[in-house]
């Protein structure tokens, strides 16, 4: 049985006369006939009956009609989806990013929509707490494009988008609140609220702090930037995070950490996976308008 022969039979139970149908097909008569013989024979029962020149079908043929139309409209179904899936006017783009970056990603969204018209395209987005998870979700293929850190594997592409400083989270109440700025031996022995160890921005913290030979001490662990940032409103502690795009989270005070460096932040694609073409064309112009997030920054008057 194949799917040329099913598409036979529903036309030939439809129209009850095997030249209407071979019309319809736009296939001769005779090849009509032999695909319907073959199926009946593979099937061991007749699925239509003479009725003067027209067929009608048999109690078999009846039977077997509901199944066989119900298949092939769940198969144009899924050729209709798969159509519009890819389809750069109307299909679908799939984001991922750090949860510090959620503020961007609708921004950049509602920009590329804006400048090319295309208001059919969806774009998914959803936040992943960690580098790893993120980057596992782009080699897997489950996400078209990530906003991230960049990924250093010969499989992924790459564009820069712009840098993000960190900076340091203080109670309203605390000592350093009223300070410009800090410098990171001042941490040392500080209560501090850390990012979970399967972050790549608490392998970066314990690096810089075993350089400079100072030990925060940890009183939470967490992959989520609101929940840093709930902790801290609470006193449970301090912590350095990626500099917060809205305004400073309630009841903390955000304060400069002397000679730190700003973290680059790309688009990140997989080369080996086919990728969508409306998802290409967001790649493509994000990578033409280059320094997106920079520009985002400035116009917000984010640090």
């Amino acid at each position: 049985m194949n799917l040329q022969q099913l598409y036979y039979f529903k036309a030939i139970a439809e129209l009850e006369h095997y030249t209407k149908a071979s019309e319809a097909l736009n296939v001769n008569q005779s090849s009509l006939s032999h695909a319907m013989q073959s199926l009946e024979h593979e099937l061991n029962v007749k699925l239509f009956t003479r009725n003067g020149r027209n067929v009608v079908l048999s109690q078999y043929g009846k039977m077997f009609l509901p199944h066989v139309t119900q298949a092939l409209d769940t198969l144009e179904d899924g050729v209709t989806e798969l159509r519009n899936a890819v389809d750069p006017e109307t299909g679908i783009v799939t984001l991922a990013c750090f949860p510090s970056l959620a503020q961007f990603v609708p921004d950049i969204i509602v920009r590329y929509v804006s400048e090319t018209n295309r208001v059919d395209v969806r774009l998914q987005t959803n936040q992943e707490a960690t580098y790893f998870a993120l980057r596992e979700q782009l080699l897997e293929g489950k996400v078209d494009l990530v906003f991230a850190t960049e990924i250093d594997d010969p499989r992924i592409g790459s564009s820069l988008v712009g840098e993000q400083s960190f900076v340091l989270l203080v109670p309203t109440d605390h000592r350093f609140a009223q300070r410009e700025s800090v410098s990171m031996e001042e941490l040392d022995g500080e209560n501090y609220i850390a990012y979970s160890k399967d972050s790549q921005l608490r392998l970066q913290s314990d690096q810089m702090f075993r350089k400079l030979g100072i030990k925060p001490r940890i009183k939470a662990e967490t992959a989520q930037d609101i929940m840093i940032h709930g902790l801290v409103a609470a006193g449970h502690g301090i912590a350095i995070t990626p500099w917060p795009l809205g305004c400073a989270p309630y009841n903390v005070r955000l304060v400069r950490i002397q000679d730190t460096n700003k973290r680059k932040l790309y688009l990140l694609w997989n080369k080996e996976a086919y990728m969508p073409p409306a998802a290409a064309q967001f790649r493509d112009f994000i990578v033409r308008k280059g320094l997106v997030f920079d520009e985002y920054r400035q116009r917000n008057h984010i640090e």
